[in-house]
């Protein structure tokens, strides 16, 4: 990814059930490997109810969570710290405002072609992408580069897919 431009530039959910690329399959081992899970494995989900079924496990990693969450937080820091407060808010809101209808729009074309009418499980799936796009936003604004964790999740969403949850040791990717 070039710039913030570029951040709404998806195939927002145009990929569900396919199997991974070998670049997707890199993008995951390489957000897993930043993110402290070198030994996760990667499983790809077929259906909507498969991913349903895995975002509902009650075994999920919480430790995946916290570390993503101390993430965030040191990149807000870092990013407060080069823009100030306003301008940090002014640019992340610029960056992913315009996308959010966008996003939940793909998520419901994609669940309809599905068979899919469940309204949480679209609003699960377009939610997680709009935390990719912050993400993905907020470490560009931090001064973190492609290899960053962040940017490598986005860039699962941005090929169409929609990295789920990790759970026992698996990371699933719908």
């Amino acid at each position: 990814m070039q710039g913030l431009s570029r951040l709404t530039d998806a195939a927002w959910f145009a990929c569900l059930g396919l199997p991974l690329t070998a670049s997707e399959h890199g993008d995951a081992r390489a957000y897993l490997d930043a993110l402290g899970y070198p030994h996760a494995r990667i499983q790809a989900i077929a259906s909507w109810h498969e991913a349903e079924h895995a975002a509902r496990d009650p075994s999920w990693d919480t430790q995946w969570w916290a570390r993503e969450d101390a993430e965030r937080e040191r990149l807000m820091q870092r990013a407060r710290v080069r823009l100030g407060p306003a301008a940090l808010l002014d640019r992340l809101s610029a960056a992913t405002e315009l996308a959010t209808e966008s996003i939940h729009a793909a998520a419901a074309g994609a669940a309809e072609r599905a068979g899919i009418a469940d309204a949480a499980l679209v609003r699960a799936a377009s939610g997680a992408a709009s935390m990719a796009l912050h993400t993905a936003a907020l470490t560009r604004l931090a001064g973190e580069g492609d290899a960053h964790l962040f940017m490598r999740k986005y860039a699962l969403f941005e090929a169409g897919r929609w990295p789920l949850i990790i759970v026992s040791g698996t990371f699933f990717v719908f």
